[in-house]
């Protein structure tokens, strides 16, 4: 998903960001490899996102600088004690390692450069799909209203820590159909989706986008485009044939009940044609799909992105 976002939204001759953990080590490199992945030149115009982008340019790569560091984790929540299921990096993690970032960049390039690359980067964040799933398959007791109300708090002291720090560019992922992917539908006993984590994922974005709506309004310069996730997920899995899918229940790659019953790795079974799937693992995309997915959050209209796409946001 990474290396589609990267290229639809900056460009096709763009590489996916490096993981933050590649460029840190306890010597002196650090702040070269840092400013090679940001490349960062005040003097090069911003460049605009693609115009054209289709499955096979995704796969066309070219060694650019990525202009951009990836700090997510797979398995990581909008809560720490989500990421701690997972062992992945928390989210309040995240937000040190950017800190150290900024802290280094503005220490090596000024504190004018690393204040105006902050204000035309955009910062792109995808949570809360871990901590809707948990919830349901755990059988959490706390109240849902509750529950969502946490995550909703906990999402707007992230963004308010993002935007003290200069962002001002946010691309955010609202929660997807996600009672409908295997890693959740493998423990319904009927196969079927799960209702309560679909509802939860619909109420979650109501909040998510009203506390994104009232930031736009009250902190200046804040501007965001909200991902429609969750109908462009049930849009696939309702109208397979439009998109040359043949199965949206099953992973590509696993083993077991919709070969979600285990992770993808060297024992498992995997499909003949990829690209046929809508799902690669128990929870993710195919590339094929990912490609379809981001393409509608770059170029669609507001139903699948709001109150602006993608495309738009990345050339302010």
């Amino acid at each position: 998903m990474n290396h589609v976002l990267a290229k639809v939204a900056l460009g096709e001759s763009v590489t996916s960001p490096p993981p933050f953990q590649s460029l840190y080590d306890t010597g002196n490199t650090f702040s070269a490899n840092l400013v090679k992945a940001i490349d960062f030149d005040p003097m090069r115009p911003w460049e605009t996102p693609t115009k054209d982008f289709n499955f096979a340019s995704m796969e066309a790569d070219k060694e650019n600088p990525a202009r951009g560091i990836n700090f997510a984790s797979s398995g990581s929540g909008i809560i720490d004690k989500t990421s701690a299921i997972d062992q992945s990096v928390s989210i309040t993690q995240q937000l040190m390692e950017l800190m150290f970032v900024y802290g280094n960049l503005t220490a090596t390039i000024g504190a004018w450069k690393t204040q105006l690359l902050f204000e035309k980067s955009t910062f792109f964040l995808c949570l809360g799909n871990n901590d809707i799933n948990f919830f349901v398959m755990t059988g959490q007791k706390m109240e849902v209203n509750a529950y969502i109300d946490e995550l909703i708090d906990s999402y707007n002291s992230t963004l308010r820590v993002l935007y003290n720090l200069g962002v001002r560019k946010f691309g955010i992922f609202g929660i997807p159909y996600v009672g409908c992917v295997p890693l959740v539908r493998v423990t319904v006993l009927t196969g079927e989706c799960s209702k309560k984590a679909n509802d939860m994922a619909i109420q979650f974005n109501d909040k998510l986008e009203k506390l994104l709506c009232d930031m736009m309004i009250n902190f200046k310069g804040m501007v965001y485009s909200f991902a429609n996730s969750y109908d462009v997920l049930k849009e696939l899995m309702e109208h397979p044939k439009n998109y040359n899918l043949t199965n949206t229940i099953d992973a590509c790659c696993g083993l077991g009940r919709f070969n979600a019953m285990s992770n993808c790795n060297p024992l498992a079974k995997l499909c003949k044609n990829r690209k046929e799937y809508l799902f690669w693992d128990i929870a993710h995309p195919t590339q094929y799909a990912a490609s379809i997915i981001i393409n509608k959050f770059q170029f669609g209209g507001p139903n699948y992105a709001r109150p602006i796409n993608w495309s738009k946001l990345a050339s302010l």
